[in-house]
Parts: C-alpha cells; sequence; structure tokens
C-alpha cells in the first residue's frame, strides 16, 4: 500500500514538472512571440520611417531641378545644393542602425534645404523682373536710337540735298560754245586740209555761290568714230580719270569770262576726218559745257 502511494507521489509530482515545464515553455514562446512581433513592427517604422525621408529628399531633389536662371553665380550654388541632396539620399540608403533620432535630424535638413530654396526662388524672381525691366528699358533706348537714327539719316539726306544744291549752284557754266578752224597763218578756213588750229571758244558764266581764283580748264574733243583726241594727260572727274585733248589756266573773279582754247592738229596722229566732233568743257571735276561741230570733205 505504501509503494503505491509512493509511486502516485512520484507520477503526481512528474506530472506536476511537465506541467510547469509546459507552462513556462508557454510563457517563453508568447513572449518570444511578442517581442519578434514588436521587433518586426519595429523595422516596419524603421523602414517606413526611411522610405519616408528618401521620398522627402528625392522630392526636394526634383524642385531643385526646376530652379532656372542664367545667373551663373546662382546656378553653381543651386548645384551644390543638389549634390548635398544626392548625398544625403546616398547616406540614408547605406544606414544600417536607424536610430530613433536620425528621422529628426533628417527633417531638419529638409527644412533647412527648403527655406534655402525659398531663398533661391525669390532671387531668381527678382532676377527675372530685372531682367524683364532690362529688357523693357533695351527696347525703349532701342526704339530712341532708332528714332535718333532715323532723325540722323534725315538731317543727313537734307544735307546731302543742300550741299547738292550748293554745289549745283555754285558750278560755273560754259555758253556760247563756238569752234573756228584756223590756217597755219592764224586766218579762218573752210577748207579741212588746210586746218591747222582749232579755236573752241565759250563764255564762263557769272555766278557769285562760285569760288574765285585761279582754274583748269579743260577740253575734250571726241572724233567721229568715238575716240577722244588726247594729249596724253588726265583730270579727275567725280569718281574717274578722264584723258583731255588740251587745257588752260584761268583766273576766275566770279564774273563773266570769255576764253578760248587752242587745239593744234596733229595730222600725223589725229588727223581731221570729215564727219561729225564732240566737243565738252571741264571745270572743278564737273563738266560745264558741250558743243559739236562737223569738217567737211
Amino acid at each position: 500500500m505504501e509503494k503505491n502511494d509512493i509511486t502516485t507521489k512520484v507520477l503526481i509530482g512528474l506530472v506536476s514538472g511537465m506541467l510547469i515545464a509546459i507552462i513556462v515553455l508557454i510563457f517563453v514562446l508568447v513572449s518570444t512571440k511578442k517581442e519578434n512581433e514588436q521587433i518586426s513592427s519595429e523595422n516596419i517604422t524603421v523602414s517606413n520611417e526611411r522610405d519616408n525621408i528618401k521620398e522627402k529628399f528625392s522630392d526636394l531633389l526634383d524642385d531643385y531641378n526646376m530652379l532656372e536662371t542664367s545667373n551663373d553665380s546662382l546656378n553653381a550654388e543651386i548645384n551644390n545644393r543638389k549634390e548635398e541632396i544626392i548625398k544625403l539620399i546616398e547616406e540614408v540608403n547605406n544606414t544600417k542602425n536607424w536610430a530613433a533620432g536620425m528621422k529628426k535630424t533628417y527633417e531638419e535638413e529638409i527644412k533647412s534645404l527648403k527655406k534655402i530654396m525659398r531663398h533661391y526662388v525669390f532671387q531668381i524672381d527678382s532676377l527675372n523682373i530685372l531682367n524683364q525691366q532690362l529688357i523693357a528699358e533695351n527696347e525703349m533706348v532701342k526704339t530712341e536710337n532708332d528714332r535718333y537714327k532715323s532723325e540722323n539719316d534725315e538731317l543727313v539726306d537734307r544735307n546731302t540735298e543742300l550741299l547738292t544744291t550748293i554745289e549745283d549752284a555754285s558750278v560755273v557754266n560754259a555758253s556760247h560754245i563756238s569752234v573756228t578752224f584756223l590756217n597755219g597763218r592764224d586766218k579762218e578756213t573752210n577748207r579741212s586740209s588746210k586746218i591747222e588750229k582749232l579755236k573752241i571758244g565759250f563764255t564762263l558764266s557769272a555766278n557769285k555761290l562760285a569760288s574765285s581764283g585761279q582754274r583748269n580748264v579743260y577740253l575734250r574733243i571726241k572724233r567721229p568714230d568715238g575716240y577722244i583726241i588726247s594729249s596724253g594727260g588726265t583730270f579727275t572727274a567725280g569718281d574717274s580719270q578722264l584723258s583731255y585733248t588740251d587745257t588752260r589756266v584761268i583766273t576766275y573773279e566770279n564774273q563773266s569770262l570769255d576764253v578760248s582754247i587752242y587745239h593744234k592738229v596733229n595730222r600725223d596722229k589725229d588727223p581731221l576726218t570729215a564727219g561729225k566732233y564732240g566737243v565738252s568743257i571741264y571745270m572743278d571735276g564737273c563738266k560745264i559745257g558741250e558743243s559739236s561741230f562737223i569738217i567737211e570733205k
């Protein structure tokens, strides 16, 4: 009987011990599960915080990329800030142990960078307004310059017209041009074979606007074939160099003046053939008169 009681007690003890062990095991398992769930929850929270910080940095980088300005100095500052943001994103990605205060630290960085960006936006807007003002002022100045240029061109045209009018008014004209045929004894002749000289006479008009003093008067005689009887010399008329037949120096005193120029015929070089000849008289670089004469057979 006593032996059975002992056995019963032993069994009861074993069962009690097993029950206690099971209870302890259950408690440990439950505690471990709760700890794992807590760790998992913390990991999810950390991951969410990291992703949220990365997203904020990425959005901030996009905002910086939208900043546009033609100011080189400001562009350099903006690029430095963008590089700073890229490094912060890499830092967040490479952080293995996410401490509790890191979120706050990064949020302060984001806050600071946003504040700086708002300052850049203000600067860019100010520069744009200034540029618009400068463009408007430049347009105004250009319009004024165009107006002044137009007025100046008009004034130049008027001055040119006035100078042309004055130059035209100051020209001394040659009128009453006559050609006389002379023989070897300086007597008039009508026989072409006897002509030794040509006397070209003309009258220089009186002109108070013309300058007075010594002048060179040039005579050009054009043969029937169109060639000029040339002495070998040239003079300037406008932008051209013209050959002349004969020349004479006269003194002009703004009064009417009768002038004669003689041309000695060179029968070997320029024989006088039958036909119509042209006579042109030049002075002061201008043609001041012209006429013609005919030599008959």
